[in-house]
């Protein structure tokens, strides 16, 4: 068989033609389509990427944000909590010192009335004594029991109270009488030994104001000042 070269190159001249026309009606158009869909698809991975960057992000931000809020409410929570014991504590110390106010006045009172009753008493049984004995001394009432009283009225005003004495004094400075209350009246003697018994004890020159009273039946009351013997 005998070969053309004509026909080959013919032939050769026809597959680049042939190629040059796929090239240009379907290779360069698929290539575009291609390059199309790869740029389309970069394009959403790019997309994609940023997204999921600002995702991450956000998803940062988020966490960071619970994180500040329960900080927050932590630090909210302990300060309250502080507060309120804070207040229950001062409350309590209120409540302490009015109970405490109330139970001292409760006390105060309760000892007011104590003192009351036992003075009460003390004066109901100081007059039942006296009375008592003004019925056994009746019989026996004379002025040597009389003058024997006095003189324990005498050594009572010596026996006056250091803590009273300078109370006392100043009284009768400011008033320089007492009064004495006696089954018998008194002698110059008597009232003597009373003035020097003051004089002696409280430093003060008196003058003595008498009134007989029978039903004392023996003894005296000396008035002085606020003072009783």
């Amino acid at each position: 068989m005998k070969v053309d070269i004509l026909t080959y190159l013919f032939e050769i001249i026809n597959f680049f033609v042939l190629l040059w026309i796929l090239k240009k009606l379907l290779y360069n158009p698929i290539i575009s389509v291609l390059k199309k869909r790869k740029d389309y698809i970069d394009e959403n991975i790019r997309k994609a990427e940023e997204a999921e960057s600002k995702y991450q992000r956000l998803q940062k931000q988020y966490e960071e944000l619970l994180k500040e809020i329960e900080e927050t409410r932590k630090s909210k929570l302990a300060q309250i909590t502080q507060e309120i014991e804070k207040e229950k504590e001062n409350l309590y110390r209120q409540i302490r010192r009015e109970l405490d106010a109330e139970r001292q006045k409760f006390l105060e009172s309760l000892e007011t009335e104590k003192k009351e009753v036992l003075t009460e008493i003390k004066e109901e049984t100081i007059k039942t004594t006296l009375k008592l004995v003004s019925k056994m001394l009746y019989n026996f009432a004379d002025n040597h029991l009389h003058k024997k009283l006095l003189d324990l009225a005498v050594e009572g005003i010596k026996n006056i109270d250091i803590e009273e004495r300078d109370n006392i004094a100043q009284e009768l400075k400011e008033h320089p009488v007492i009064n004495v209350e006696t089954a018998y009246l008194l002698d110059n003697e008597d009232i003597l030994k009373i003035k020097n018994a003051i004089k002696e004890t409280l430093g003060v020159e008196i003058q003595v104001n008498q009134t007989e009273k029978k039903e004392l039946i023996a003894g005296v009351k000396l008035h002085i000042a606020s003072k009783l013997i």
